[in-house]
């Protein structure tokens, strides 16, 4: 067993305990996952988590900038359970530092654990003798990789069978090489850093010249590289493929010509290290090819026998014991074997072609001097050059490399100073050089890896605080768990543990293992089972949903009764089908509870589905409204999707309405298909002014004109006290009273808002006054209506009296029209009506005892002077057709007595006397004036 696990496990722990809730187990510090040949790679992490989650996310940093692409948080896990998880995210090749971190609900749980260095790349396991391997001389000219992303498979182990192996010399306590038997022994816990000091495991001695490649492979390939080492110093292909079919039986040493075969290596060696990597390391990593390198101790053997012929006589001579057909066949079947051990037929093969060698005790005194061998180097050839063994990659031929210093090598065939560049820089230009001048494809484009086998996850069961259940999926051959100091704790998928650290190894049928990642677990009694609450009747309304709630836990999984997967993690089940439900809780040590007794829930009809009939469009104009009608089938109320609850509503909103009906058992019926409404908008309200004055009198009118405020109208109307006219037209007369509105119509046919007001009022003419004639010389106005103001004509000319009453001195056709005077809001002139003009004069004529309307006024044959009435009761009037200036009145009884004399006075209108004290009697009376003398006959009676 490897020794330095336990140390390794605990620092590990400790390390991952203090500073997170999360402990990543896969991948490790500097781990490298085998890309694909677009640069990806599908990457396996696993772990524990010890706190609730329900999804844990992954990012990937670049350890430097260009050494790969970013990944930021990422979910890679979700609804994990039983504290334990493990998921999958594609990589882009490069060097990356990892963390992961856990979140609940959407918020992150505790802090993200972090991996320094891993990486998407290369993994290379090399193979063959000990110019592969290395010398174990620890030159000072080894190269060590100065790229922190070149590593290797830094593991020392003792497995009892001694350190001091004879083809070793000066090595130090960390350059332990060692063999293995089983696969046991190999566990993914360290990589390191390609350095001087480190062992490239499992067999490898020191760093040899693989640093230099590797430090070239990373900046040609901009990825991290790792490599193992199996070559074993000495083993020829014969004793590499005896090893591998038989390898119960030690393979003899090609060293040792004893008939007995004393001298064997252990059972299965060389072979079985290789069948390790690949079988384990191979599995969990992936890997890109093997790069062999072997063929000078098959030349040493052929030397060594041409050195015992060259002292012989021809007849005693031996045949040479490596020969073309024999090398390669020796060859393939190796190679045919590692393929079929790893159960994978594209495992690439990179052949070197090398043979250079001399005979043992190379350099003494007689021996022959080394050289190299075309028999070996033509049967490379051939094993590279049969497609029927592809994929098999021609390596570098070495065999010019430092051949000038013949018997100085070590052992005549081990590269050292130079040599050791020599060599590296074969391998670098054989791997990244174009294959040909015809083709610019490398071995990187051309061979396929093989890809890592995905990590089965581990499920655990809590059972009690002092123990709990781990199981792996069923189906590989052999299962062995762990523990972290190396108890063997079941040899079953399931097995039974208690708090603690394990990990464990799975066996496929081909006998490659897949590793599963230490893991720590502690013991915890699980929850009871949750108590289930309902918020509505079981019984419920098909197309409804009730809510289903669990007693409390951290998270939650509900399952029904026909499936057994999880249909919910909340703590509320909002569910509408038919069924049983149950729900188990997750714990705050992410144990799961059993479930709970389940609820059944048995749905009730639902009405049908109804319809929408249209009353009206429903494309409609802002401020009117859609018509709509619900059918009514068994129903006894509805639900429109805006609220109402009539049967009919008016629809005013724009949007797609629906409506439900109720049923006799209370139950919605499905939605009706949803009914579209339009409100197209209104055009822009206008404004209108007058024109003219808007208070006008009868027979007159005003002028209102709309102005539109843009061009979204196709035409006008018109309100007028509140009823629309229909006059389409931007400007109208208006001739009664009445409120004038105006609004503009778009092409939809819908009524901008209406514009600004104005009051349209008419004020009434007078009716035509009437022209009484009151006197022989006085025409008089009247009216049935109030009048401001009167106006006299005669025959056409106006007179300058604005009075009731005119004294008709000229004989004419005298014309009376009326006015009134309305006062104006805002202005100092009133508004003036005028009635129809009148000229007709009504009179009463005495002779015929009638009333006369005539058009001509004339005077009476009274020779100028008229007195009314006469007869009279002695009150009188007396006028005179001329104005007479210094006129005296006098009164004479038919005896000439004088009886009434006047003052003096200007004759320009009647006079009233009042002679009532006067006997009845005829008297006469005269005006004298300066130019007139003018007398009448008076009569008095009682």
């Amino acid at each position: 067993m490897l020794k330095k696990l336990p140390l390794l496990l605990c620092f590990w722990l400790i390390s991952h305990f203090v500073v997170s809730q999360i402990t990543i187990t896969s991948p490790v510090q500097r781990q490298v996952i085998q890309r694909d040949l677009s640069n990806k790679a599908i990457v396996t992490i696993v772990g524990s988590y010890s706190q609730p989650v329900d999804e844990l996310q992954v990012r990937f940093i670049p350890v430097k900038v260009g050494q790969g692409t970013a990944l930021d948080w990422t979910a890679f896990v979700t609804n994990p359970t039983g504290g334990l998880f493990k998921g999958t995210i594609t990589l882009t090749g490069g060097w990356y530092s990892m963390e992961v971190r856990g979140l609940l609900r959407g918020a992150v749980v505790g802090n993200a654990s972090r991996i320094e260095r891993v990486g998407v790349g290369e993994v290379f396991v090399i193979a063959g003798q000990s110019n592969a391997g290395g010398s174990g001389l620890r030159s000072t000219s080894e190269t060590a990789a100065s790229d922190d992303r070149v590593n290797c498979a830094n593991f020392i182990n003792d497995p009892g069978y001694g350190t001091e192996s004879s083809y070793i010399k000066n090595f130090d306590s960390k350059n332990k090489s060692f063999v293995t038997t089983t696969t046991e022994s190999f566990s993914i816990i360290e990589f390191s850093q390609l350095s001087k000091d480190v062992t490239i495991g499992p067999l490898g001695i020191g760093p040899y010249y693989w640093g230099k490649v590797g430090d070239a492979l990373a900046t040609k390939l901009n990825v991290p590289i790792v490599f193992f080492n199996v070559a074993w110093g000495g083993a020829s292909v014969r004793v590499w493929r005896e090893s591998a079919e038989n390898p119960t039986i030690g393979a003899p040493s090609d060293f040792q010509f004893d008939p007995n075969n004393v001298n064997r290596y252990l059972p299965g060696y060389p072979y079985a290290n290789l069948k390790a990597v690949l079988g384990f390391y191979g599995i969990n990593m992936g890997i890109r090819a093997i790069l062999w390198m072997e063929g000078e101790t098959q030349n040493l053997l052929n030397l060594s026998v041409e050195q015992q012929n060259a002292s012989l006589p021809i007849s005693q001579q031996k045949p040479l014991p490596v020969t073309e057909a024999n090398y390669l066949d020796n060859l393939k079947r190796l190679i045919t074997r590692t393929r079929k051990d790893l159960g994978n037929d594209n495992l690439t093969w990179v052949v070197a072609r090398t043979s250079y060698s001399g005979v043992l005790n190379c350099g003494l005194p007689g021996a022959l001097p080394p050289k190299p061998s075309p028999v070996i180097v033509r049967a490379q050839n051939l094993a590279i050059a049969d497609q029927s063994f592809s994929p098999i990659f021609p390596g570098p031929f070495t065999d010019n490399i430092q051949v000038d210093k013949i018997g100085d090598r070590d052992q005549c065939v081990h590269f050292t100073g130079s040599g050791l560049d020599e060599v590296a820089n074969s391998w670098i230009s054989t791997l990244t050089n174009p294959v040909s001048n015809n083709d610019s494809r490398n071995f990187f484009d051309l061979n396929a890896p093989i890809m890592a086998e995905s990590i089965p996850a581990v499920s655990l069961t809590c059972i009690s605080d002092q123990k709990l259940s781990l199981s792996l999926p069923a189906g590989y051959s052999a299962y062995q768990w762990v523990s972290s100091n190396y108890e063997v704790m079941g040899n079953t998928k399931d097995v039974t543990v208690g708090s603690g650290t394990y990990f464990a190894k799975i066996t496929k049928p081909n006998g490659n293992i897949i590793q599963i990642p230490p893991i720590t677990v502690k013991a915890n009694t699980p929850p009871a089972a949750p108590v289930v609450s309902a918020n509505a009747d079981l019984n419920y309304c098909e197309g409804t949903t009730v809510g289903l709630t669990s007693s409390d836990g951290a998270l939650y999984e509900w399952v029904s009764n026909t499936s057994t997967d999880v249909i919910a993690r909340t703590k509320t089940l909002n569910i509408g089908t038919n069924g049983t439900y149950s729900v188990r809780i997750i714990d705050q040590n992410a144990c799961l509870s059993p479930f709970s007794n389940g609820v059944s829930l048995v749905s009730k009809p639902r009405p049908v589905q109804p319809t929408i009939a249209l009353k009206s469009s429903t494309e409609f104009c802002d401020g009117q409204s859609a018509k709509l009608s619900s059918s009514n089938i068994s129903a006894v109320g509805y639900l429109w999707s805006n609220g109402l609850t009539t049967q009919d509503v008016d629809i005013k909103t724009a949007g797609t309405f629906t409506v439900r009906t109720i049923g006799a058992n209370g139950c919605y019926s499905a939605p009706s298909v949803g009914v579209p409404t339009l409100v197209n908008p209104l055009p822009t309200t206008p404004t209108i002014r007058a024109t003219t004055d808007t208070v006008f009198c009868e027979g007159s009118k005003t002028r209102i004109s709309l102005t539109p405020a843009n061009t979204n109208y196709v035409a006008f109307n018109w309100e007028k006290n509140t009823a629309l006219s229909g006059e389409n037209a931007s400007a109208i007369d208006v001739s009664t009273t009445a409120l004038i509105k105006g609004y503009v119509v778009d092409a939809k046919g819908c009524y901008s808002k209406p514009s600004n007001a104005i009051w349209a009022v008419r004020k009434a003419k007078p009716v035509s006054p009437i022209i009484y004639r009151v006197g022989p010389y006085l025409l008089a106005a009247r009216s049935t209506q109030p009048v401001d103001e009167y106006t006299w004509s005669l025959s056409g000319q106006a007179l300058s009296t604005k009075d009731t009453l005119i004294r008709a001195i000229t004989e004419g056709v005298y014309t009376l029209q009326s006015k009134r005077k309305y006062p104006i809001q805002a202005s100092t002139s009133p508004l003036v009506c005028i009635s129809p003009e009148i000229s007709l004069v009504t009179y009463f004529d005495t002779k015929t005892n009638s009333t006369i309307e005539t058009n001509e006024f004339k005077f009476p044959d009274d020779k100028g002077v008229s007195i009314y009435p006469n007869p009279t009761n002695g009150v009188f009037s007396v006028d005179c057709k001329y104005n007479l200036e210094g006129a005296i009145i006098r009164v004479y009884t038919m005896t000439g007595i004088e009886v009434y004399t006047s003052d003096k006075f200007d004759f320009s209108s009647r006079r009233t006397l009042d002679l009532s004290h006067l006997p009845i009697g005829t008297y006469l009376l005269r005006v004298d004036s300066q130019n007139y003398r003018l007398t009448k006959q008076l009569i008095i009676t009682r």
